[in-house]
């Protein structure tokens, strides 16, 4: 797998809320989307040639907007003879384009506006929906450090660099084979756009390569890759919260052995805590000394409370219809 499919499938697997979905799915439409017109309708068709980013897209429309899409693939008979996934949507098409700011009275717009993308976490979630549509990026052994973005116009290719600008990226446009392409060349800013986007795994083979490569100016790659561990902890620990509420919510937590809903209160007092400062305070509290993965084992089988009966609800919601 390639370097800049590494950073596609981790972009893929992030947990994002409602509002950053719909911010990621506005970037994928943007970039991926066709509209068809024909006597039954209006429809909506996305072509992706990665079978992760179809599924995301496919289950974000499914979740967001309730709506049934057809999903075909089909081996392209040139080039690299690539899968291509199909998905078409045939039901409320305009309900989704209006709310992703897509399209007015007017039509389609070149881009959706900056009062739609009202915050951080949503531009984020735009340009990294944007990068998984047509993005590519350099391997980090490579010299050459290189991220590029193909964008629809040249109007959706200034509000990229109007939005990277936001986040101190510096980027530049060209047009190459009729194309509006924005693009990153500094290692710096490739690093602060895969923390941009959240690809923090990624981020830390990019930094680590460079920093095998160049032994100078290391501090700002070592705290890039501090940044991305504090976000990787923080990310962990709301996925526990949620865990949790789900379960309190439901008023399943009799179902927990008490020493796991120990931790599991203790998760909810200190909630941007490490699992390190997690045992530790669980020891200075009980005098129960655990360790990290003990910790994390406890999480685990709370994590998995809540999958069974969000997979209980599904089957039930199937049965009903």
């Amino acid at each position: 797998m390639s370097f800049a499919s590494r950073v596609k499938d981790e972009v893929t697997r992030l947990q994002l809320d409602t509002s950053s979905r719909k911010g990621l799915l506005s970037g994928l439409l943007q970039s991926l989307a066709s509209i068809g017109i024909s006597n039954s309708g209006i429809s909506l068709t996305l072509k992706i040639s990665n079978g992760q980013i179809a599924k995301r897209a496919a289950l974000d429309l499914m979740e967001l907007y309730n709506v049934r899409s057809q999903f075909s693939v089909v081996k392209q008979q040139k080039l690299h003879k690539r899968n291509i996934y199909r998905i078409m949507i045939n039901e409320k098409v305009k309900e989704i384009l209006n709310d992703l700011d897509l399209w007015t009275d007017r039509g389609l717009l070149d881009h959706p506006r900056l009062m739609f993308l009202a915050t951080d976490e949503m531009i984020r979630s735009y340009v990294a929906g944007t990068f998984l549509a047509t993005g590519s990026i350099n391997r980090p052994t490579s010299t050459n450090y290189h991220v590029e973005v193909t964008a629809n116009s040249e109007g959706h290719a200034d509000f990229l660099i109007k939005l990277l600008g936001k986040f101190r990226i510096p980027a530049k446009k060209v047009e190459r084979r009729n194309k509006n392409v924005v693009y990153i060349k500094s290692g710096e800013d490739i690093a602060n756009f895969l923390i941009l986007i959240g690809a923090n795994d990624s981020l830390m083979e990019f930094e680590n390569e460079r920093i095998n490569r160049d032994y100078f100016n290391n501090f700002q790659r070592l705290e890039n890759i501090n940044i991305a561990n504090e976000q990787k902890t923080l990310a962990v620990a709301q996925k526990q919260i949620e865990a949790i509420r789900y379960i309190l919510d439901r008023k399943l937590e009799h179902l927990l052995k008490e020493e796991d809903l120990e931790v599991a209160m203790l998760r909810m007092e200190l909630q941007d805590a490490s699992l390190n400062e997690l045992a530790n305070e669980y020891f200075n509290r009980t005098g129960v000394l655990l360790s990290k993965s003990g910790i994390r084992h406890r999480f685990n089988k709370i994590l998995a409370l809540k999958e069974k009966y969000e997979e209980r609800a599904r089957e039930l919601e199937e049965i009903n219809g």
